[in-house]
């Protein structure tokens, strides 16, 4: 289809495609504005203002001496550092297929955001352990700070002093007749989920469904990320430790694969 035809087109937006797949098939030193006007039956005007934004992005190299014109580095490193983001994002929610797959239940991951809260980047469903649950949480979805299993988390990897400071300050709620609101008794919680390596929400947030939810190194020795794996407290119960150490090990490989995806622009 050329550019201009169909839904939505942009035509100057082909035309810098045009431009840079042209650049990209030409060996060095690249091409004067006439051989890439001509070659794509653009005007030299439309062309030369193409080119400048080109280079003013640090896509396309001009060399004023020669006048000619050849893709920069700065593209293919703006390419390189997309294709690795999504390289992790794949690569995370194949972990999180697998942890959901091994452990027959829901998984979410969620980012920390600045204000405690907690926010849905990925999810998958699990299979018959969950007793056919379904977790409708759309991405995006926002989880308040005090989510008893995500607060848990975050909270037990953090220092004792740097934990019990934020719990203080903290909104505690009961979301439902079983949910811990004492802080002393969270903050004993959250000790054992620090020495476990993982938090667990018995019918605190929904009732008859528990969580079991690890933290993920961010910036500044904060969290960045709560993995989770979430069923029916009667399915899940005596599975408890084996249901711990697969969503660490599941947080283990998220980690090794570098820099944990932000939500891809979600708010």
């Amino acid at each position: 289809m050329a550019a201009g035809e169909g839904g939505g087109a942009v035509p100057a937006v082909g035309k810098c495609l045009s431009i840079i797949r042209l650049l990209d098939a030409e060996p060095a030193p690249g091409l004067g504005l006439a051989a890439i006007a001509g070659r794509l039956g653009l005007t030299k005007s439309h062309c030369l203002m193409i080119l400048r934004t080109l280079a003013a992005e640090g896509w396309v190299r001009h060399d004023a001496e020669r006048q000619r014109y050849a893709l920069a580095p700065a593209l293919l490193l703006d390419l390189a550092a997309t294709i690795r983001r999504h390289d992790r994002a794949a690569l995370v929610h194949d972990v999180l297929a697998r942890l959901a797959e091994g452990t027959g239940l829901p998984c979410l991951l969620c980012r920390v955001n600045r204000d405690g809260s907690f926010t849905c980047v990925d999810r998958v469903q699990g299979g018959s352990a969950g007793a056919g649950l379904v977790i409708n949480v759309p991405l995006g979805h926002r989880y308040p700070p005090d989510a008893p299993a995500q607060m848990r988390a975050r909270l037990a990897a953090l220092p004792a002093a740097r934990a019990t400071a934020l719990l203080e300050a903290m909104e505690i709620r009961a979301f439902t007749p079983a949910t811990v609101t004492d802080r002393a008794a969270i903050l004993r919680e959250v000790e054992e989920a620090r020495r476990l390596g993982y938090a667990i929400g018995r019918m605190e947030y929904l009732e008859g469904i528990m969580s079991i939810a690890t933290a993920l190194p961010g910036a500044a020795g904060e969290a960045g990320m709560v993995l989770q794996c979430t069923g029916p407290q009667a399915a899940m119960a005596a599975r408890e430790a084996a249901l711990g150490e697969a969503v660490m090990e599941a947080a283990r490989r998220i980690a090794r694969a570098g820099e944990v995806p932000d939500g891809r622009g979600l708010p």
